[in-house]
């Protein structure tokens, strides 16, 4: 007899996010995670057995999944399918060719759409708007990360149901201790990422330039020299910091800033907020409206304008206790709660 799961989940790597949120489904619906390897989407956690978990997982591939063999993949999806049964077949997404193509074998009563992709940096236009569009129709429902990602539905004129989650995942929280009356007069700035072009750091570090005031670089990357030969005084880089050791480096800070020119979503905007810090985005960042216009957390500035940049830096220091409250008020366990019944609601 064929094991029958409620959701088999077709996704990319083992996102340590992803893993929380699946473990808390997993509670309540039988669950199996398929992923094509390991790799540099997300930082990745290391699978122990599967008894460590609420979930089932398994890889199509093992290793790196950018040198991965997209047809032994596909071959082997095929395969797994059709040992198993299952009531809705969730797909990450729509760039993945050997999911893709199984969007179009799997009844679409079955298949479900989750998207983490916003319409700031999704193309539904020419060609590879078509099969996006065609991808999508596959599917009887669709479960968006949030407004900015639902637009994209919207504008292909989605016909099945949609269900906004509100996040990308659950990320680790340690114990918060937050100083409610910390009140420097000097505001210090926290960057934390990757170093690449996408986040559009070269604008950032000329701002900070300009203004003067402190700014913290968390993180490594492809610019790591170019940036630090451009950065004044006033910008600090700090490498790769460990996530478990993040806290740390938000206490030490004021006002969180993400300048990125696309982000799917922005995680550590997430991260940053629980911690108590305001935050600064450009408005290409997909989380703008659920973590930071919506609850007031902060303040978006239009991306590359520079007189937009400075009004959102002088709003949020004229501001700050206001922003820093309702950071502090945030409620992260009624948004963790959200996610994961959308994920069980699906079924």
């Amino acid at each position: 007899m064929k094991k029958n799961y409620d959701i088999v989940y077709l996704t990319n790597t083992p996102s340590f996010y992803k893993i929380n949120l699946c473990n808390e489904v997993a509670k309540q619906k039988s669950l199996l995670l398929v992923f094509y390897g390991y790799g540099d989407e997300a930082v990745n956690t290391l699978l122990k057995d599967n008894n460590a978990y609420n979930f089932d997982y398994t890889f199509l591939w093992e290793g790196n999944s950018a040198k991965r063999n997209k047809f032994s993949c596909f071959v082997k999806l095929v395969k797994l399918l059709k040992k198993i049964s299952y009531n809705k077949l969730l797909f990450s997404g729509w760039f993945v060719p050997e999911y893709s193509i199984y969007a179009f074998l799997s009844p679409k009563r079955k298949n479900c759409m989750l998207c983490e992709s916003s319409i700031y940096e999704s193309n539904i236009s020419g060609l590879r708007g078509f099969i996006k569009r065609a991808i999508i129709n596959r599917c009887s429902t669709a479960l968006p990360s949030g407004v900015a990602h639902k637009a994209i539905f919207d504008a292909i004129g989605f016909e099945g149901d949609i269900h906004i989650t509100g996040g990308v995942g659950i990320f680790h929280k340690a114990e918060r201790v937050i100083d409610k009356d910390k009140a420097r007069t000097k505001k210090r700035y926290l960057y934390v990422g990757r170093l690449i072009e996408c986040k559009n750091l070269r604008f950032l570090i000329e701002r900070f330039n300009n203004n003067g005031k402190p700014l913290t670089i968390v993180g490594k990357g492809e610019l790591d020299q170019e940036l630090k030969t451009l950065a004044k005084d006033n910008i600090t880089f700090r490498g790769f910091i460990e996530n478990n050791k993040l806290p740390e480096v938000y206490k030490e800070h004021d006002i969180f800033i993400l300048p990125s020119r696309t982000e799917p979503w922005g995680l550590v905007v997430d991260e940053a907020i629980y911690w108590g810090l305001p935050v600064v985005i450009s408005d290409r960042v997909g989380c703008c409206n659920e973590m930071v216009i919506t609850p007031k957390t902060g303040v978006t500035f239009e991306l590359d304008n520079i007189d937009s940049f400075n009004l959102a830096i002088n709003n949020i220091e004229q501001n700050y206790k206001q922003y820093r409250d309702n950071a502090i008020a945030f409620d992260f366990e009624k948004r963790d709660t959200k996610q994961i019944n959308c994920f069980v609601s699906v079924i």
